[in-house]
């Protein structure tokens, strides 16, 4: 029971946090970044969150740049979006520093969850 509450947290907040940066975020760079996974610590104050970041190098570490200053923004508006007791502290990397073993698991398990990729 208590690991579909995990899931369900998780999905909201990738389905707002994929919302608040493709709309709120008024960044050019941020353009075409896409939320992949989200995953919540089992204490529910922590969150990786992982973005697919069409460009490849050194404007991806600019992009994450660019996430890590706005985390304390998207952070106050899944306050207000979501009810939860305790907000969790965001942090971001990028789905291109996993290896292909790993975004293979991860793509398995969204399936399996029944979360397609949009």
């Amino acid at each position: 029971m208590e690991g579909r509450r995990y899931e369900r947290v998780s999905e909201a907040i990738r389905l707002e946090l994929t919302e608040m940066i493709a709309y709120e975020l008024d960044d050019p760079r941020l353009a075409g970044v896409e939320v992949t996974d989200v995953q919540v610590a089992p204490d529910m104050k922590k969150v990786a969150v992982n973005v697919h970041i069409p460009s490849q190098g050194e404007d991806a570490e600019k992009i994450i740049e660019v996430l890590k200053t706005a985390k304390g923004f998207l952070r106050k508006e899944l306050a207000a979006r979501l009810d939860l007791f305790y907000t969790p502290e965001i942090y971001f990397n990028s789905a291109m520093n996993l290896g292909s073993r790993e975004r293979v698991q991860n793509i398995l398990k969204r399936i399996k969850r029944g979360r397609p990729k949009d």
